[in-house]
């Protein structure tokens, strides 16, 4: 492959023209608004080196490999090529299994770095929160840099997610002294300006499996963690996978019964409720619409954010602070009562004490170094992040289980347009769900997109991503979330600071994708949609009976499928035997006594619901475990 795209390689001096020429064929100019140019180019550029130094020669790799096949195809360079014949061999790529990978990897980042410039001006942009309210509490939230270098304290919380800000909350309303180290900032609702590459560089941390698919995984990194950039749905976990948990286990501590009461905690402190069909928007409609003709369950989502006005995309962070994240609803009375949050502070390595966990040492962006020695570390980064720490050092792995058992809820989209109006960048992004397929491990819910994302959901591009987009209007959209077939992951170790995981995506969830699919067209169909749209590479948009037939009888492979995850789990196994698992039931290592992992690693995967509120819940239940071991 090497070989053959240097006999059509070209000098440095001409591949950035090359480089535009296939942005403006990928996003040409359409009646809404002007298609790519040199600014897109540069800027997707740099956003790719930005992610990792390795990147970039695979994105002038990808950009040479589709030069050449136009080459191949027609005896000329794309950028040679009339707009028609670009726009015409896009097309041809878009089908060619080969090729369309490429082309749907570079189409994506052109897509991202445009529209997100364009969205201000068609009014898609949050806008910027001038001046913001500090409250008392946060005169205990500091930087690393701004820190003594030793600190003592009766238990020090790695992260401020679901699991961290929730554990050291009760720890803190119990009396003990807690000090919470956060590798990101701590951003207020001013940085939220709704800005989609702005967002992931300082709210995101970069993941992605690699494995039969590169299926990209979201984890949040700030105070407050993925709660703080999320669309706030709240499901409980349902009670048959808490009864596998019980069973695998050899324990009823997990059983509906007895987690009714740490799930009812954590939805009173985030006041959980159904979301208001006012902001879930028309969507809501067509769903109750589509699964009433076909007798299906169907309902509004309950969400965290009683205050909620629907007026932007909560991925990018809440400028109302109307979603009660953990740094609303659980950091602020922890700090009331003497807790500290230490943000821009990595953790380094657990300081022993005789084989004891006895602190963290850890460093800031700058290099400056402080340790806070406690009497209890509760390590809670993250299901990726947390096994990648504890196999850097070498802890707590005598089972051989740290960083496997990952689940990943592997995810997909569909997407139909109506005659009527549905706006969806005016109102929630997941606001309604059908669930009536929960048991055979489909979830579909509205996922309605900002104005800067929708873009990057059509899996075509060219004159009819334009076509399409002109129709945004009427654009209903919906996610897909799979319950894993089985928790074939595993987190490796850092590389460069971008984690290695590997993942593969199940035959049968390949097949229970299509099916999803099936479903959610089915639904539209009902609904009364014109066109359907499988988020799925070489599949076009189907507007007649006969191709959705055609689309329900065909064999879709793992790389047809555009694939996302939110929701890893399970990469630090909990159980009773320290040969197959890294905690017991009380979050404690097995290896380490007094370290304790509470976070969506120790969560059994797979739910098959958005796993926000069962972390949380299994975090108040550790709370109480590890308040009573400290006295």
């Amino acid at each position: 492959m090497h070989d053959a795209l240097h006999k059509y390689a070209l000098p440095s001096s001409h591949r950035s023209r090359a480089a535009l020429a296939l942005a403006e064929a990928i996003l040409p100019a359409s009646r809404d608004g002007g298609g790519a140019d040199e600014r897109t180019r540069a800027l997707a550029e740099q956003l790719v080196s930005s992610i990792h130094p390795a990147l970039g020669p695979a994105w002038r790799m990808a950009h040479e490999l589709l030069d050449a096949a136009a080459v191949v195809r027609t005896g000329r360079r794309f950028q040679s090529l009339s707009a028609a014949e670009q726009d015409a061999l896009l097309v041809r790529w878009e089908h060619d299994r080969s090729l369309r990978g490429p082309l749907a990897l570079v189409a994506l980042v052109y897509k991202i770095v445009h529209f997100d410039r364009a969205a201000p001006r068609k009014g898609g942009g949050l806008g910027v929160i001038r001046s913001v309210e500090r409250p008392r509490w946060m005169a205990q939230v500091q930087r690393l840099d701004d820190c003594d270098e030793d600190i003592e304290c009766d238990v020090v919380v790695i992260g401020t997610g679901a699991g961290g800000a929730v554990v050291g909350r009760e720890l803190a309303e119990r009396g003990l002294a807690v000090v919470f180290l956060e590798e990101g900032e701590h951003h207020l609702r001013d940085a939220f300006d709704g800005g989609i590459v702005r967002a992931h560089q300082r709210f995101y941390r970069a993941a992605c499996s690699v494995g039969n698919v590169v299926m990209p995984i979201f984890i949040g990194r700030m105070v407050g963690g993925s709660t703080a950039v999320n669309g706030g749905t709240c499901f409980r976990a349902p009670p048959w996978v808490l009864d596998r948990w019980c069973e695998e286990l050899g324990t009823d501590e997990f059983s509906p019964g007895a987690m009714a009461r740490h799930f009812d905690r954590v939805e009173r402190i985030l006041d959980v409720h159904p979301a208001r069909r006012a902001v879930i928007g028309p969507i809501a409609d067509v769903m109750a619409r589509g699964c009433d003709a076909l007798g299906w369950a169907h309902q509004p989502i309950s969400r965290n954010a009683p205050d909620c006005d629907g007026s932007g995309f909560c991925d990018f962070g809440c400028r109302q602070e109307a979603r009660r994240s953990t740094q609303i609803a659980y950091l602020p009375p922890a700090l009331e009562r003497g807790a500290v949050v230490i943000a821009g502070a990595r953790a380094r390595r657990i300081v022993l004490d005789n084989g004891r966990a006895v602190g963290v040492v850890a460093e800031s962006k700058r290099g400056k170094r402080a340790t806070v020695r406690a009497r209890a570390v509760v390590l809670a980064g993250g299901t990726i992040p947390t096994p990648l720490f504890l196999l850097e050092q070498g802890l707590a792995n005598r089972s051989g289980q740290v960083g496997r058992n990952l689940s990943l809820h592997p995810s997909g989209g569909f997407l139909a347009l109506f005659d009527e109006k549905i706006e969806p960048h005016k109102y929630i992004p997941q606001g309604y769900s059908c669930d009536h397929f929960l048991r055979a491990g489909i979830l579909m819910t509205a996922a309605q997109p900002a104005l800067n994302v929708a873009p990057a959901l059509f899996p075509f591009a060219g004159r009819r991503l334009m076509s399409m987009l002109e129709q945004v209007d009427r654009l209903a959209s919906f996610g897909l979330l799979l319950r894993d077939t089985s928790p074939n992951g595993r987190v490796w170790r850092d590389v460069g600071g971008f984690p290695a995981v590997t993942y593969n995506i199940a035959r049968e969830d390949v097949t229970r994708m299509h099916r999803a699919m099936i479903h959610a067209g089915e639904m539209c169909h009902a609904a009364g949609a014109k066109t359907l749209i499988p988020v799925a590479l070489g599949v076009d948009p189907i507007e007649r009976e006969v191709d959705f037939v055609r689309f329900k009888s065909a064999e879709l492979r793992a790389s047809d499928i555009s694939w996302l995850s939110y929701h890893p789990l399970g990469t630090c196994k909990m159980g009773r035997d320290p040969r197959t698992s890294v905690v017991g039931l009380d979050h404690e290592a097995h290896d380490v006594p007094g370290l304790y992992v509470v976070d969506g690693s120790t969560v059994g995967g797979p739910l098959g619901v958005n796993p926000q509120l069962t972390i949380m819940a299994i975090a108040t239940r550790a709370g109480e475990r590890i308040a009573d071991r400290l006295g």
